[in-house]
């Protein structure tokens, strides 16, 4: 990967060049630093004016895309008016409404046993945390003890084995989710809103963990990747910033390639 920076001339000529933009944004460790637990993860002041402004310019269309419910991601990031993709494109509000994918009743009560198994034989570890967001189920290990890490894996391996081809175990940054085992993730939501959009149209994907790297794949053959995270790791993506902090800066930087956008330093209006 090269640090974007590098590149910046020549990817503010193709932003500049592009019939339109199509930003899509992770949220955890990107647009967001990440927190110790996942209730203390906002959106910071200046990111979320940059991305007011950037919703209001007609060339560009804007996605944040998460994990979280969709309605917990809404609320973070706090700007109406943009495309939100939660429960990695389970669930996504677009102009035309809301639309989740739902699990049958037996799915829905296959989960609960396998959260209630969870909660049981992970009782006690002091740290951890079981998360149930509607079709998933999230353990958090963030502020576990290092010594217990193997087995919680165990616990998840021996779980999960008696689901086989129905659920399965998606690895995030210190986080362990329980998913249906069918064909969904980020890169596929990204896929249906990117079907039938201009050849001229430039999308632009910025994510920093595993669940991000299928979304990469789909875009870096016409648009631009970028990974948020040291560079010497091993991503699909082009391009590397660092921190969240570098994040906001890109940001700032389109709304300076943007014409109409760079005389205001910051968005003031209802978002209406």
């Amino acid at each position: 990967m090269k640090n974007l920076w590098e590149d910046w001339p020549d990817l503010h000529r193709r932003m500049l060049q592009a019939e339109s933009l199509f930003l899509f944004l992770d949220f955890d460790g990107t647009l967001a630093p990440i927190a110790p637990t996942p209730e203390g993860a906002f959106t910071p002041p200046g990111a979320k004016a940059l991305l007011e402004k950037l919703r209001d310019h007609p060339k560009v269309l804007l996605a944040v895309l998460s994990g979280r419910p969709l309605e917990d991601l809404r609320e973070r990031v706090g700007v109406p008016g943009i495309i939100y993709i939660g429960n990695h494109g389970l669930e996504i509000q677009n102009p035309a409404g809301i639309h989740k994918k739902r699990l049958s009743a037996a799915r829905e009560k296959e989960l609960r046993r396998i959260s209630g198994t969870l909660r049981r034989s992970l009782k006690g570890i002091q740290g951890i945390q079981v998360e149930e967001k509607g079709p998933i189920v999230a353990v958090h290990y963030r502020n576990v003890a290092h010594k217990y890490f193997d087995f919680v894996h165990r616990v998840l391996r021996a779980t999960l084995d008696r689901w086989k081809g129905r659920w399965k175990a998606a690895q995030g940054k210190m986080v362990v989710e329980v998913r249906p085992e069918f064909d969904f993730h980020k890169g596929t939501a990204v896929r249906e809103l990117l079907r039938g959009t201009s050849r001229n149209l430039l999308p632009i994907y910025l994510g920093d963990g595993p669940a991000d790297e299928p979304a990469f794949r789909e875009v870096k053959n016409r648009g631009i990747t970028v990974f948020v995270g040291p560079g010497w790791l091993t991503s699909e993506a082009e391009y590397y910033l660092q921190i969240p902090a570098e994040v906001e800066m890109f940001l700032q930087h389109c709304v300076e390639t943007l014409p109409g956008l760079n005389p205001s330093p910051a968005f003031s209006g209802d978002g209406d």
